[in-house]
């Protein structure tokens, strides 16, 4: 089974990049602040890294790694992704929201609908994420999805500054019946 291309929330449509989004993608997505804990977004983010952003988000392969544009009134503001993994029956989630709408609960709202549709529509029995340490709005995201504090990677990955960073890795178990 697949996640449907497009999921509906009270405020939000989240559905599948078009090459039209490119101009909202480089608006949201240069801005250090916005990829301050994102070390792999390059800032300045670019016109061309916008259309590179958008073009292999349309070719990703929709089974195993969806990414969905979350759309507020028919503007691009973020995204949330998912990486499939079929052996295990788990999924890691990702999800970005442009600074410009942040602390009005949007990212928590379109994972939480990428996350019941995933356990729903695709019998996972674990979701999990990581985040950088400090990003404690990230934090709050995933619990507020339902997701527990599992481990902390101490000195995970090389930051923005060149600084080794702290990874905490939340997860959801999904109990399932013998299925």
């Amino acid at each position: 089974m697949i996640l449907p291309r497009e999921l509906g929330t009270r405020r939000l449509l989240l559905r599948p990049f078009r090459r039209e989004d490119v101009d909202d993608a480089l608006c949201y997505r240069d801005d250090p602040e916005f990829a301050r804990f994102l070390p792999h977004i390059p800032q300045p983010f670019s016109r061309a890294d916008a259309e590179a952003f958008v073009a292999t988000n349309m070719r990703d392969p929709w089974e195993s790694a969806p990414t969905y544009a979350v759309t507020l009134d028919g503007v691009v503001i973020g995204t949330v992704n998912l990486e499939i993994d079929a052996v295990t029956r788990s999924a890691m989630i990702g999800y970005a929201i442009g600074r410009a709408w942040w602390g009005r609960g949007l990212a928590t709202e379109a994972a939480g609908a990428v996350v019941a549709a995933a356990i729903d529509g695709l019998g996972l029995t674990r979701i999990w994420a990581s985040t950088d340490a400090d990003n404690h709005r990230s934090r709050r995201v995933l619990e507020k999805l339902g997701l527990v504090q599992e481990a902390v990677r101490v000195a995970d990955h090389i930051g923005r500054d060149g600084v080794a960073v702290d990874e905490v890795v939340y997860a959801l178990a999904v109990a399932r019946g013998s299925d």
